[in-house]
């Protein structure tokens, strides 16, 4: 039953992203990332819709479909799901296919590391799960104890975000925590099938939403590369397997992110006004902000950069129908998230400390020093690499450098400038208001790195130069034809 709820928000997502970018029906790079992008689309609505009911109707509504049963329940939630997917299968709206950007031969030894990475991936989530399928404590304690409060509470759902449960982080959005409950409620039971399952659908659905990108933006060899670093980052899938709200976290500033650069990469035949990629981007930025707090500082550093890039790089009349794009898909989202802040959310601990003790903290010398040290230690440690990946990066980098395309300027801009400033924030916030600094180090730096990891690995690969790899077939042909003492034929394909 948890299956085929899923199933049915999956569809939603589906039916809504396919709905903007229409294409027939067939094995696909563009049908397999609007699949990546109706995981986020259909849990962020799925999520959106049930708290909106059980805000504005109160519990009867839900307490009714519990009672139902999922006879009734499971029927009506996969007609639904029909209906609006039926409604993007039918659509004769036009707009961009994706398909795979130019690049060098993928050897065969790129797609072995990718499988393999993808084989360690699931094989190590599902021993994670097995071994503890509650996941981590700030799971149980925060995530599923909130899905619990809203699938068993009834009545007295509100009490999830009592003051007496601050220790929970009462003030934390819910869209993971509403799509658990959604499920138990459309399933009629409560079980751990539903979070794992969710847990693993946003892993796999950032992994391929960052390989089918970065394969329009730059080929397959990048995508592979790109896609097996972040499979094999055995911090993130363990950080899926606790199932927290941050690898969710990560696939909407991804989703973001990547939009805004296909944006800028749209091809040129297309309506200059035609800003779908702007306005789906504008959705998943309210969704991340509906996922954590964490979510509401990407916003923020989000538009900030986009206005910078778009101001900077000589597209300034292209920034108000941008803006109002953005705007006009973020505009539901976050009408959600200042409901649940006005009518429901418990109070924030960062309010909590008075103004003399952030000036204290501020001026603090001791405090900075702590600060940039578990930074460089992170930067270092984080992902939980037998080599540290910034040394791999820097590597990579020295061999092919950074050569940025001209129309990505803007795009790359944005991204940069929006995880610098997500960044900055987090650290600034930890600065100021964090009493124990030491322990929120140790604790939460890895997992703030984690969350904007998939983005970043977007705007590094997505900034690097052309990639010179030996194509798989070209060693055995060169050696003939030094034997026969004709001319080399280059063994390096060129982007």
């Amino acid at each position: 039953m948890t299956l085929l709820c899923l199933a049915a928000i999956w569809l939603v997502g589906f039916g809504l992203v396919r709905w903007m970018f229409p294409r027939p029906v067939r094995w696909s790079l563009h049908n397999v990332w609007l699949f990546s992008l109706g995981i986020g689309a259909g849990a962020g609505v799925a999520s959106c819709l049930y708290f909106l009911v059980l805000l504005l109707a109160g519990p009867r509504v839900t307490v009714l479909v519990a009672s139902s049963g999922a006879a009734i329940a499971m029927p009506l939630a996969i007609g639904a799901a029909l209906v609006i997917l039926a409604a993007g299968l039918l659509t004769r709206r036009k707009g961009t296919e994706l398909q795979w950007s130019d690049g060098p031969a993928v050897p065969w030894y790129l797609t072995a590391f990718l499988l393999l990475a993808a084989l360690l991936a699931v094989t190590m989530f599902l021993g994670a799960v097995i071994y503890n399928p509650h996941g981590d404590e700030a799971a149980w304690s925060v995530w599923n104890l909130r899905a619990r409060f809203l699938f068993r509470a009834a009545g007295f759902w509100r009490d999830a975000f009592s003051s007496d449960l601050t220790w929970s982080h009462t003030d934390y959005p819910l869209l993971l925590p509403g799509l658990v409950a959604l499920c138990w409620k459309l399933a009629g039971q409560e079980s751990t099938d539903a979070p794992i399952a969710i847990a693993f659908l946003f892993a796999a659905g950032t992994a391929c939403l960052l390989v089918t990108t970065l394969g329009a933006l730059r080929g397959k060899a990048y995508a592979w590369l790109a896609g097996t670093v972040l499979l094999g980052t055995p911090g993130y899938i363990a950080l899926s397997a606790a199932l927290y709200g941050d690898v969710p976290l990560s696939f909407y500033i991804l989703a973001t992110l990547a939009l805004l650069c296909l944006q800028d990469r749209r091809p040129q035949d297309l309506h200059p006004q035609d800003l779908r990629f702007t306005a789906l981007a504008g959705l998943m930025a309210g969704f991340a902000a509906w996922t954590r707090n964490d979510g509401m500082m990407f916003l923020v550093a989000m538009i900030v950069a986009r206005v910078f890039a778009v101001f900077r790089f000589g597209q300034r009349a292209r920034l108000g129908p941008q803006l109002l794009r953005l705007l006009a898909g973020l505009a539901a989202p976050l009408a959600v998230v200042i409901a649940f802040r006005l009518r429901v959310a418990g109070p924030s601990g960062l309010l909590s400390p008075p103004a003399s003790a952030i000036v204290k903290h501020l001026a603090d010398p001791a405090r900075w020093i702590v600060i940039a040290q578990g930074l460089v230690v992170v930067l270092f440690t984080f992902g939980r690499f037998l080599i540290p990946m910034i040394l791999v990066l820097a590597l990579f980098w020295y061999l092919v450098r950074f050569q940025v395309d001209a129309r990505d300027r803007a795009a790359l801009a944005t991204a940069g400038i929006a995880l610098a400033l997500t960044l900055a924030i987090q650290l600034s916030v930890d600065l100021f208001y964090v009493d124990n600094l030491p322990v929120e180090i140790g604790t939460s730096f890895e997992r703030v790195l984690l969350q904007l990891w998939p983005a970043a690995l977007l705007t590094f690969f997505l900034a690097s130069g052309p990639l010179q790899l030996v194509a798989s077939n070209s060693q055995g042909k060169l050696s003939k034809e030094k034997k026969a003492g004709r001319p080399q034929r280059r063994a390096v394909e060129t982007r």
